[in-house]
């Protein structure tokens, strides 16, 4: 019986680095060439940053970008579903932000899925941290005055993503949950790769890695005992909340080693494609 595979990438897949192990690579890429299984991945990252570590990989079912914004046919290289948020809620957040002295980067996305990332005028030491570690990217785009482009602009915004220290952070979340909270959803946590720096990430309510899946079991009529998911981060609560096999990676945070069904090795230990080799090996065959 086939059985679908889906994993959270940093933290979970990916070793600490970043970057795929030659051991998960392999893995990973014998068992969909071999077997009637079925994998994909759900991730914060976009689609170009993601390319670039898990290009090598022949993913054969829709993964989930931007925490569940965006559902992509990896495939055939086409959108299944995009999940945006309103332009009006946009603008809020950015009003929130200007007032604490803090501005964020917008991941956008238009009609030809060519993705942007826009941010204003003398960015903060976390956003240069973070386009410092990605050099020569196209997508990072300056503008003067992000509130007012943004009103003009033909493209879908995907995710406001705050970089800043926790306790500029924590005051923006709360009022924005409290007062947005229908809209909006909002995902404080520390950065895996900027040192002392906290990422606020403000995204359509509906755009989830949850939500994606649900709608991936309804459109495939997949039963939970034959669905398999892997995390380690806040982001991944709801996913691993959902009824279906869950595993959580050993350094993955306390609240997601709470809450999966079953605990495994590290993801510098190759902890998901091991488990899935030997689910696939001795456990499903």
């Amino acid at each position: 019986m086939k059985h679908i595979f889906i994993s959270d990438l940093d933290g979970t897949l990916l070793h600490s680095k970043g970057t795929l192990s030659n051991t998960s690579e392999k893995i990973l890429c014998e068992i969909i060439e071999t077997t009637p299984h079925q994998f994909g991945f759900a991730t914060a990252r976009g689609l170009t940053s993601t390319a670039k570590v898990v290009q090598q990989i022949p993913w054969n079912f829709p993964v989930i970008l931007n925490n569940g914004a965006v559902i992509y046919d990896w495939q055939t290289q086409r959108v299944v579903k995009i999940q945006g948020m309103e332009a009006t809620a946009v603008q809020e957040v950015l009003k929130l932000g200007k007032a604490e002295g803090i501005s964020p980067f917008i991941f956008t996305l238009n009609e030809s899925f060519e993705e942007g990332i826009f941010y204003q005028s003398n960015p903060s030491k976390g956003l240069n941290y973070f386009m410092d570690k990605r050099p020569n990217d196209p997508r990072f785009m300056e503008v003067s005055h992000l509130a007012e482009q943004q009103k003009s602009w033909e493209t879908q915004s995907l995710v406001l993503m705050f970089i800043e220290e926790y306790e500029t952070l924590v005051p923006l979340k709360l009022y924005i949950q409290e007062h947005f909270g229908a809209e909006l959803q909002c995902l404080l946590m520390q950065d895996q790769y900027i040192p002392n720096q906290f990422v606020l990430e403000v995204s359509s309510a509906k755009a989830t890695k949850e939500n994606a899946i649900a709608f991936l079991q309804e459109q495939y009529s997949i039963q939970a005992e034959n669905l398999h998911l892997f995390g380690d981060n806040i982001n991944d609560q709801g996913m691993l909340s959902l009824h279906a096999n869950t595993y959580a990676v050993g350094n993955a945070h306390p609240q997601i080693l709470d809450i999966a069904t079953h605990r495994i090795p590290t993801n510098d230990q190759d902890g998901v494609a091991k488990t899935i080799k030997l689910l696939v090996t001795q456990v499903l065959s």
